[in-house]
């Protein structure tokens, strides 16, 4: 029985430390908020038959673009319109913004709000042709701790003066 419970402890162990040095390279990889308004209901993460609800939260940094249960949205300078480079470990980090964003009825966008399509074929939100992700650090709604992440990350802001 000893023996057994040996083995079961050193898998576990070794599973912890996969799973750690996979957030490690996470963190290495190169790579590609709260509303105003109540949060959406549907999941901040995985797949959802929703709609993923976009909207706005003044902050430090400005007025930057959220998700509907108010997380702060990023952009990454090595995504295009047509090309996502943030997957693998990379998206556990920075997990991506499923499906076609709406509005959030009391948020005002002046960017255009769209999809791309990710590697795997997932449709991701855009806006202004950038596509968004969260920041898995980012443990409250109203955090912009991800923003200058290696100098590629940045919070999504919300300019009333865009064109």
């Amino acid at each position: 029985m000893i023996a057994k419970h040996t083995i079961v402890a050193v898998a576990c162990a070794g599973a912890a430390v996969a799973l750690m040095s996979g957030c490690s390279q996470a963190t290495e990889a190169p790579a590609a908020a709260p509303t105003t308004a109540a949060p959406d209901t549907a999941p901040a993460t995985g797949a959802s038959d929703a709609a993923p609800t976009l909207g706005t939260r003044e902050t430090a940094l400005g007025t930057v673009l959220t998700d509907g249960d108010g997380f702060t949205l990023y952009r990454f300078d090595e995504d295009t319109a047509d090309l996502v480079r943030c997957v693998g470990p990379c998206a556990e980090i920075w997990p991506p913004t499923p499906g076609t964003p709406l509005p959030h009825p009391d948020a005002v966008l002046p960017g255009t709000v769209g999809t791309t399509t990710r590697p795997d074929g997932v449709e991701q939100a855009t806006y202004d042709g950038h596509p968004l992700y969260r920041f898995a650090k980012d443990t409250a709604p109203g955090l912009t701790s991800g923003d200058g992440v290696k100098g590629t990350w940045h919070v999504v802001t919300v300019d009333a003066a865009h064109g």
